[in-house]
């Protein structure tokens, strides 16, 4: 194909999320409706037009793409906020964050873009406590699955960005890990059964928990074979 079939995707996603943004001002929609409406119609042209360009950071800069998400991102959190400022939405707001901000985040990774002060064994470990924290949020909350999609997609972004940057993790605490997971989703349900509450989330949210470990170790195990075929 041309190579100017990337670049008019990537044109049709900026167009589509100008024009929601235009749409819900002049409607007067909610700052959350705005932000959602412009990533559902900027996210797939813009990932569409990058997979398929062969040098796409020649055409956008990783920086500039991780700057963009970072301030959609905050936007969002904003708007769930400003729509429900208790305590309750802060795991969706958390949620709405990372879901708009991880796909520019993994480009900027993927070409680059090293902004990050933190060691990657040190944004690991943060990763891993700040998924915890918001696993504990869902569960104080009674959002047990929400918090713990929050959590997963935070813990194993930080486990993939740590393995990209060369952390290799020991088999015993990847089966130390492994361990963890499976009793803190056994927690996750039985705090469900003291709560009296409906185990079908809570179930969910467990297994969703203990199966989080092994996830991020095929995951990253992927990554690292995938790096090798590449370099031979």
């Amino acid at each position: 194909m041309s190579r100017r079939v990337p670049e008019f995707a990537l044109l049709i996603g900026v167009v589509l999320g100008l024009t929601a943004v235009v749409f819900g001002l002049l409607f007067g929609l909610r700052l959350l409706d705005v932000v959602v409406l412009a990533a559902v119609g900027a996210y797939p042209f813009v990932a569409f037009g990058l997979l398929r360009d062969d040098d796409p950071a020649s055409v956008v800069p990783p920086r500039w793409i991780l700057v963009v998400g970072v301030l959609w991102a905050f936007l969002g959190v904003v708007g769930v906020l400003a729509a429900d400022p208790s305590p309750s939405a802060l795991v969706p707001a958390a949620f709405a964050g990372l879901v708009l901000a991880l796909p520019p985040a993994a480009y900027a990774v993927r070409h680059g873009a090293d902004v990050n002060p933190l060691p990657p064994r040190a944004t690991l470990g943060v990763g891993v406590v700040a998924g915890v924290g918001l696993l504990a949020l869902g569960l104080v909350t009674v959002q047990p699955v929400l918090g713990t999609v929050s959590a997963v997609l935070l813990s194993v972004a930080a486990g993939l960005y740590a393995t990209a940057r060369g952390v290799r993790l020991a088999e015993r605490t990847r089966r130390a890990a492994v361990a963890a997971g499976a009793l803190l989703g056994v927690a996750v349900v039985a705090v469900g059964v003291v709560r009296g509450a409906d185990l079908t989330n809570w179930v969910l949210a467990g297994i969703a928990v203990a199966f989080e470990p092994s996830l991020y170790v095929v995951l990253s195990r992927n990554r690292s074979r995938g790096r090798r075929r590449r370099t031979r």
